[in-house]
């Protein structure tokens, strides 16, 4: 997990220098993985403009969580057969993520873009579960290692971005990235939790920084 983060901040840090805009953000999830439900993130992304209507981006992201919830993985006829689990979970989700954003308004006070990204997403994490079993005062507990997950995501990003925030060269952000991620490739090792079509909702506000004029 190192390798990949490190070259792609080397990669961003060596852009900004000749590039345009660098972006660093903090962020809110909401997922139809329990696992990720109002996680907590950070970001750094990369922007270039690429023509007056049309500005690509390159960025990498962290999201994190520590949760806890109810799963009933089994139930039968007999109530007394109901297995219960309850799930103290810790996971986590990075993202290498690419954009196109076209400018829907653009001036010296603020912009509004919209536009697809595509992501390669790793999620992993803990599990520590109680087990219950139906009515009766049987109880389990054990920790499940969930193994890596390596997933691709598509979805949209919207950005509306006021200028002149503090500084000339200041922007205020504030981003909505809907997606869903799939295709799941399993490590060895770990249980494949993180299975399926996931679906992630990021609301995120964030300072950019434009180099230049």
């Amino acid at each position: 997990m190192k390798t990949p983060l490190l070259t792609l901040l080397a990669l961003l840090i060596g852009l900004s220098c000749f590039g345009q805009e660098v972006e660093f953000s903090s962020s809110l999830n909401t997922s139809t993985e329990k696992r990720f439900q109002n996680a907590y993130g950070i970001g750094l992304q990369y922007q270039h403009n690429i023509s007056s209507k049309f500005k690509v981006g390159l960025g990498v992201h962290y999201n994190f969580n520590n949760v806890k919830f109810d799963d009933i993985p089994y139930v039968d006829g007999d109530p007394n057969l109901i297995i219960a689990d309850k799930i103290y979970s810790s996971s986590k989700r990075f993202s290498i993520r690419l954009n196109i954003q076209g400018l829907l308004k653009n001036n010296e006070n603020v912009s509004i873009s919209l536009g697809p990204e595509i992501s390669y997403n790793y999620l992993w994490g803990q599990d520590q579960i109680e087990e219950r079993q139906g009515q009766t005062s049987n109880r389990f507990n054990f920790i499940q290692n969930n193994g890596l997950t390596k997933e691709i995501g598509l979805g949209l990003i919207s950005k509306v971005e006021v200028k002149n925030f503090i500084s000339p060269q200041l922007s205020l952000c504030f981003t909505i990235r809907p997606e869903f991620i799939t295709d799941g490739v399993f490590a060895k090792g770990g249980n494949p939790v993180f299975s399926g079509v996931l679906g992630f909702t990021e609301f995120q506000i964030g300072l950019k920084y434009r180099f230049g004029k």
